[in-house]
């Protein structure tokens, strides 16, 4: 699998993303940053990868993470990840209104990214 799966990241945590990008070269996945102004050119660039967007929900900037997940889920057929610090009611429920298909916390997605990976492998 190695190289064959790319992760694309909005956030704006240094912790998280300096972590996320660790547990991605400890077993050899593409990483992505983006930007929300850039997403349509940015997603589709590596066409023969299997492809997540992952975004950050505690994004603390004028953009709305739950909007932006929604035109990512717009603009790619990929899988939208939610990452947030501390699981609520209202951020669930909203991701779920507009379109992502999984929430996780930071920590959770940091322990499990392989196993994520393994199963959306599996099921493309």
């Amino acid at each position: 699998m190695n190289n064959d799966f790319n992760i694309y990241v909005y956030s704006n945590d240094a912790n998280f993303c300096s972590s996320l990008a660790i547990e991605c070269n400890n077993y050899g996945f593409e990483l992505t940053f983006f930007e929300p102004k850039n997403m349509e050119s940015v997603f589709g660039k590596n066409d023969t990868l299997i492809s997540v967007v992952i975004i950050d929900l505690t994004l603390i900037d004028s953009i709305n993470p739950f909007e932006l997940g929604q035109n990512a889920r717009i603009t790619s057929d990929f899988p939208v990840f939610g990452v947030v610090k501390k699981f609520n009611k209202k951020d669930q429920e909203e991701a779920k209104r507009m379109g992502f298909d999984l929430i996780f916390t930071k920590k959770m997605l940091l322990r499990s990214i392989r196993d994520v990976v393994i199963h959306i492998s599996d099921n493309e």
